[in-house]
């Protein structure tokens, strides 16, 4: 044994020995070897062990309150004793922790701001990667500029743990920033000729829409500039709602485009043409309704005056036959054939009708305005109604001329 456990356990003997000793406990073990055995049943032995645990106890007890008011005793010797020690070591002990202290916290605020400035340079060079980033989806010439940015970072003024992280960090970038800068420029190349392909097919497609808009305006001015041709020959209302129509039409750039006040002019002329037609027209069918009166009328009257004479000759014949000789039925016969000797049979020279004269003198006002011959030339309806008219009304003069000879003999 060592002399460091020698005196622990001297001193421990000295503590306890009021109470126990090395030859107090081989008593006890004489005492109560472990062979002795007691019958718990039987109640003295039980009586017995009562008094032997009681012992114990009391042992015990002795033994720990001995070692706590020693504990006590040896704690409060040993305060005194350190705060002695520490009052003869203070003045130097103190100056000492004290600047180990100040050099402790100096160290950690050195090492907190290395870090906080090598944290900011780590932070710079990730936002040199951050310029990859910003460059997507942009044009060349941003790329372009962007490249030069980065191309100008310095990078000696990182720290020397990360300068080749700086200087790596740079070099990726700018590679990588020079391929997007060459497939941007590709693109854009590919999107400009796109772009020029696209004008070049929409200018193709505005010039056909303009000249098919062109095409349809010209024709619908060329049939607006027609449209009287297509009234010729018809009624004078027909004409007349045509005319009506015009005027509550207004020509709109979205059907004329710029040519809405040539369509005006053509709109008016048209207007006016058919109102020249519709007035003509007009007095083709006066002309027209005078001539169908007046040839309804000496249709009638040369019915009736056939009829007449029919009825004349057939009473002749029958009171020649009846009444004369043969040779008076020659004779009388050739009187009437003399009588009878005119073209019209209406129109003998000693011919009187009691239809003629009780009716009242016929007369008919021959057309003063007739339709130019250049409107006549350019309508075939209109010059064959107006040489229906022309024959008509030399007829009805021819006719007139007859009837009033027959009236007046």
């Amino acid at each position: 044994m060592s002399n460091q456990s020698t005196t622990a356990t001297n001193l421990v003997e000295i503590v306890f020995q009021e109470d126990l000793t090395k030859q107090g406990l081989a008593d006890l073990r004489k005492k109560y070897p472990k062979k002795l055995t007691l019958d718990m049943k039987d109640d003295d032995d039980f009586k017995e062990g009562r008094k032997i645990r009681t012992e114990r106890n009391k042992l015990v007890e002795s033994i720990k309150r001995r070692r706590l008011d020693f504990t006590a005793e040896v704690k409060t010797y040993a305060d005194d004793l350190s705060e002695k020690v520490n009052g003869i070591f203070k003045p130097i002990v103190v100056a000492f922790e004290d600047e180990d202290t100040f050099r402790k916290e100096e160290a950690a605020r050195k090492a907190a701001e290395r870090e906080a400035f090598l944290n900011k340079q780590r932070q710079e060079i990730a936002d040199i990667n951050y310029f990859v980033e910003q460059c997507k989806g942009q044009s060349a010439k941003f790329i372009a500029d962007t490249i030069e940015s980065v191309d100008l970072i310095e990078t000696d003024i990182f720290d020397k743990e990360l300068i080749h992280e700086a200087i790596n960090t740079k070099k990726e970038v700018l590679e990588t920033l020079n391929n997007m800068y060459q497939a941007a420029k590709a693109a854009e190349a590919v999107a400009l000729e796109r772009e020029k392909l696209r004008i070049q097919q929409e200018a193709v497609a505005q010039q056909e829409r303009l000249q098919k808009q062109a095409q349809e305006i010209e024709v619908r001015i060329s049939n607006l500039r027609n449209d009287p041709m297509n009234y010729f020959g018809k009624q004078s209302n027909e004409v007349m709602a045509r005319i009506q129509q015009l005027e509550s039409f207004t020509p709109s750039e979205d059907k004329f485009g710029n040519r809405t006040s040539e369509v005006n002019q053509v709109l008016a002329q048209v207007i006016q043409q058919l109102t020249m037609m519709h007035t003509q027209q007009l007095q083709v069918e006066q002309a027209q309704q005078v001539a169908n009166q007046a040839a309804s009328q000496v249709e009638a009257q040369q019915q009736a005056a056939q009829t007449q004479l029919n009825e004349q000759r057939n009473a002749e014949h029958q009171a020649i036959e009846a009444e004369q000789a043969p040779v008076e039925q020659h004779e009388a016969l050739t009187d009437v054939n003399r009588m009878l000797g005119q073209n019209e049979p209406l129109l003998g020279n000693n011919f009187k009708s009691p239809v003629f004269e009780s009716g009242e003198k016929l007369g008919y006002d021959p057309l003063d305005l007739w339709p130019s011959d250049r409107d006549r030339a350019d309508n075939d309806e209109l010059d064959r109604i107006c040489n229906q008219l022309m024959h008509a009304e030399s007829y009805i003069e021819l006719l007139e001329q007859r009837l009033n000879k027959a009236l007046a003999a």
